[in-house]
């Protein structure tokens, strides 16, 4: 459904869109794309979520800068860069990914170069893993932004222990293609199912609570119902390079854990991984959002919705014999989409340790 609004032409209607007499007494159907609704204000022809979240996107930035931003967003506004939608640029940088992956590197290289030509970045791109890592920087937001570069201050202490060239090493030989291949793959599932995201995509990144009591106008559960498994096992695969630096922090060689080895750690269920580096803030704040619960009901058939409630519904314990659990629709979406945004900032942390260290890109 489109309606298209021109300058010096007026309204005019796209597919599925007609013209009609107006009934005052006709049902109020809420849709939003970037913002979701309070319960009760579903149906509601006064609500405007926009009005009410834009405020609170304003409080978190001014937050995050210590100032009162108001009487300077119109500055603000004329200093950000003009940038294509995140679906779009992703199209763009989908292509030369995979030109690159399929050892087309001419042809990469062109697509790349036309994408420059009419994108407003400044200063633009050098190549593919500095427009991936700006990408997943800007995709990603300000809160994001802020648990990457505590996570980049760990890699800091890291590179001085004694075995972390070994680290990039192994890292190279070993992580970086079959990693890439993963992100890849996550990222196109994610901007596949964008039109469902998007209505959480910015207050997530802005770091807004989403709760049960937030309600999603869009509700095409088929499109995301695997996301958080398969968002999980990615994470829960490259949440090793975390357990290696911690190893380095540590004053431990990169492959040895407190009380196992590497190998030993790589054959664990994905679930408990994340206990590795615990004690490490930076780490494990990027590690928050990480339940195996829904995983498995997610990968196992066992969550259900429901489109008259808007619940998402999954029992827990093992083979989803436990109590019964459930959340908005909503607030699963805000937990699938801070899942990618952790999984983005190991991404920008790949790119780094390659970029820094020499060895090959996660691509």
């Amino acid at each position: 459904m489109g309606v298209v609004v021109e300058f010096g032409k007026g309204v005019s209607f796209g597919p599925n869109a007609t013209v009609v007499e107006p009934v005052d007494d006709a049902p109020t159907i809420n849709l939003h794309a970037s913002f979701v609704f309070a319960k009760g204000e579903l149906g509601d022809p006064g609500a405007f979520p926009s009005m009410e979240f834009s405020k609170r996107l304003l409080e978190a930035a001014e937050e995050r800068a210590g100032e009162d931003l108001g009487a300077r967003l119109a500055q603000l506004s004329r200093s950000q860069r003009s940038r294509p939608r995140p679906t779009e640029e992703w199209e763009q940088l989908r292509w030369t990914w995979s030109l690159t992956r399929a050892g087309k590197p001419d042809l990469a290289e062109k697509r790349f170069q036309k994408f420059l030509k009419l994108s407003a970045y400044d200063p633009p791109p050098e190549d593919l893993p500095d427009w991936l890592f700006q990408f997943a920087a800007d995709v990603s937001g300000p809160h994001f932004d802020t648990l990457f570069e505590a996570v980049f201050e760990q890699l800091r202490i890291a590179k001085d222990k004694p075995d972390f060239p070994r680290f990039v090493e192994h890292y190279g030989a070993k992580m970086s293609v079959p990693n890439g291949r993963r992100y890849f793959d996550l990222c196109g599932a994610y901007f596949k199912a964008f039109p469902e995201f998007s209505q959480v995509h910015h207050l997530v990144t802005a770091g807004l609570e989403i709760g049960d009591d937030h309600a999603a106008a869009s509700m095409n559960y088929d499109e995301t119902r695997m996301f958080y498994g398969n968002t999980f096992e990615v994470l829960g695969e490259h949440v090793s390079i975390l357990t290696m630096l911690n190893n380095l922090i540590e004053d431990r060689l990169f492959d040895q854990l407190r009380n196992l080895t590497l190998a030993e750690y790589l054959k664990t269920d994905k679930a408990g991984r994340c206990r590795a580096f615990a004690e490490n803030p930076a780490f494990a704040a990027i590690t928050a959002e990480f339940d195996n619960q829904v995983r498995n009901a997610s990968h196992h058939g066992g969550m259900t919705f429901d489109r008259d409630t808007g619940l998402v519904e999954y029992r827990s314990g093992k083979g989803g014999q436990g109590d019964l659990n459930s959340m908005s629709y909503a607030r699963y979406l805000a937990r699938c989409v801070t899942l990618f945004m952790q999984a983005l900032v190991l991404l920008r942390l790949e790119v780094a340790v390659a970029e820094f260290f020499k060895t090959q890109y996660p691509l």
